[in-house]
């Protein structure tokens, strides 16, 4: 094989990351900025605002962060888990105690404000996320009762007048509407995003995979063409070669020279078949490479002139996506050629460490196209590998 090229500057960029990765951390930080949305308030009241002394100050602002820091732990279950029902129920138990003793720290002083509810309540909002839709919503109301009526406990027992129990201006309901609802509504449709980007994905893998199914099927139709039509008639001429060898051993002979040609041609014909050189169209291969790599994620553009159709070069085309599909996360593949001589070349980025080691498949298909007096060159730099073939000119 000849030294590698220098790869263009067309696709010379930063590697890319995952795109599937960056949804992950997308949704998963995005949990824990509702969690700390919903209790900055409850924050900032306790440690600027509250009636507290500095020992209940520090418990309740430890409580606080117990809570969320409990329900973000097992946010990272629903991420990975890619779904519903993967958290263990000592998430949920261990939810309601520090949720307990935190309406009970926090609510036994009298003046101090509802919106403290706000911070189970976040955690209740991202923990619930476990639950289809309807046992999602039943939960909730379940948890806007038990905290509603806890802090209705605290407060009696503590000595407040149940007067001041509620706010009494519209400002400080608009606010409590407001992160009562938005908090729950926020993480289910982040949730569903997340499950929708992993439908998307399993789609499009599906649809890779059933390219490259029907790509076996297509190979395995055409051997069983080559195969089956010579096997036949073979065995009709060894047969009416046996029946005569006594009575007209010449035309015998014949008829066994006839079988061999069958058979030579058979192995001819199939061995083209496994290179790849029997009626392959480099058109149809751009076709086929294009709906394979887009769906499995990746931006192709193709630039290849009219008068270009090397089946040698569909070949190489065909290997490059393979090797793509395996080797690579690929976010953008350039196929292009040029006629004189006949060349294709594929670009593509996102390459892995294996991809950087060239396997058997492009080692075989560089002695391919040197028997043929073509080329095949590779390179590779960072996260970007190059394949160019080039056909003979004969």
């Amino acid at each position: 094989m000849t030294d590698p090229l220098p790869v263009s500057d067309d696709l010379d960029r930063p590697p890319r990351r995952d795109s599937f990765q960056q949804t992950w951390r997308y949704n998963y930080w995005s949990l824990w900025i509702y969690l700390g949305f919903g209790s900055f308030g409850a924050l900032a009241n306790a440690l600027s605002l509250a009636p507290f002394g500095t020992t209940r100050r520090v418990l309740v602002v430890a409580l606080m962060a117990a809570i969320i820091g409990w329900a973000g732990w097992w946010v990272r279950s629903l991420i990975v888990g890619r779904g519903r029902q993967v958290i263990p129920r000592i998430a949920f138990l261990g939810a309601a105690v520090l949720a307990i003793v935190f309406v009970v720290v926090s609510g036994w002083d009298p003046s101090s404000p509802i919106g403290y509810l706000l911070v189970p309540w976040a955690a209740a909002t991202v923990l619930g996320l476990d639950f289809d839709r309807a046992r999602y919503v039943l939960w909730l109301i379940v948890w806007a009762v038990a905290l509603a009526a806890l802090r209705w406990g605290v407060f009696v027992v503590s000595g407040g007048d149940l007067h001041d129990y509620l706010p009494d201006d519209f400002a400080a309901w608009y606010l409590l509407g407001f992160f009562c609802l938005f908090l729950p509504a926020a993480a289910w449709i982040q949730m569903w995003v997340w499950e929708l980007t992993i439908d998307v994905r399993d789609a499009g893998n599906t649809r890779a995979e059933l390219a490259r199914v029907r790509e076996r099927l297509r190979f395995a139709a055409d051997l069983h063409d080559i195969q089956g039509h010579h096997l036949q008639v073979l065995a009709l001429k060894t047969e009416l070669a046996e029946r005569l060898i006594d009575r007209d051993p010449e035309e015998a002979r014949r008829t066994i020279h006839e079988a061999q040609q069958i058979a030579r041609t058979a192995l001819e014909e199939t061995r083209t078949l496994a290179q790849g050189y029997r009626q392959v169209s480099l058109r149809d291969e751009i076709v086929n490479a294009a709906s394979v790599l887009e769906a499995a994620g990746a931006v192709v553009d193709v630039d290849i002139p009219d008068g270009l159709d090397d089946p040698l070069l569909a070949t190489a085309l065909r290997e490059a996506t393979t090797n793509i599909l395996r080797h690579s996360n690929a976010v953008r593949v350039g196929i292009t050629g040029s006629v004189d001589p006949p060349t294709l070349r594929v670009v593509n980025d996102g390459v892995t460490g294996t991809a950087t080691n060239p396997g058997s498949g492009l080692a075989s298909l560089a002695e391919r196209f040197a028997a043929a007096g073509g080329d095949l060159r590779t390179a590779h730099t960072e996260d970007q590998f190059e394949l160019v073939a080039i056909g003979s000119d004969t």
